[in-house]
């Protein structure tokens, strides 16, 4: 038996009883035993997640083959991320706007060695004909870019590196007119132009 299963097995679990009181202010809050204010904020955090997940549960089913397929390529879903994006996007130019589902890989040190796993969602999604609607570039390439893609009503919100933006904007997913922030919108063409010219021009120096 592990010490922690013994140390368990050895002294029974003391009851906590979450404290029922109104919404406090932060000095009544102060005033209260520390255990009762460790149970009420763990209790706001608990009914917080559970807002967040009810949001986007109707959305969920149709992401398990998403989810699937990006875990096949090696990604570890951040499930505490999973929640409904702060942004919304329109399903055609006249259509609604709807919220996308937020859905990423972690992003740890380790994933960094492993593009594959950190595009994974990006790519499952591509592979599944949804198509970008807005990319969103990190302050620098060390930063993961935020895409966004849509099929039919449905959106999803992801993270990638920036190599995964630059294929997509060379194979045409990504163009000058996609909304966002983003290397095509810099020069209104493949970014490759610019970089093979660069190439030239310190070929000739």
């Amino acid at each position: 038996m592990s010490l922690t299963a013994r140390r368990f097995a050895e002294k029974p679990a003391q009851r906590i009883d979450v404290p029922k009181v109104s919404k406090l202010s932060r000095e009544d809050a102060a005033r209260l035993p520390l255990l009762d204010r460790v149970l009420l904020r763990e209790h706001d955090r608990h009914a917080n997640r559970l807002a967040d997940i009810r949001r986007v549960a109707d959305k969920l089913g149709a992401l398990d083959d998403i989810v699937q397929a990006a875990q096949a390529d090696g990604a570890y879903i951040e499930i505490d991320h999973v929640r409904q994006s702060f942004f919304n996007y329109r399903a055609s130019q006249f259509g609604r706007r709807v919220n996308a589902v937020v859905l990423q890989a972690a992003d740890t040190i380790s994933s960094w060695r492993n593009p594959k796993a950190i595009n994974a969602v990006a790519n499952a999604l591509q592979a599944a004909g949804w198509r970008v609607v807005h990319v969103e570039g990190g302050s620098s390439e060390v930063w993961l870019d935020r895409v966004t893609f849509m099929h039919g009503h449905r959106a999803v919100e992801t993270t990638c590196m920036r190599q995964w933006v630059i294929d997509a904007i060379e194979a045409g997913h990504i163009t000058a007119d996609t909304p966002g922030r983003h290397p095509a919108t810099d020069t209104g063409k493949p970014l490759n132009d610019s970089l093979d010219a660069d190439a030239q021009t310190a070929g000739e120096r």
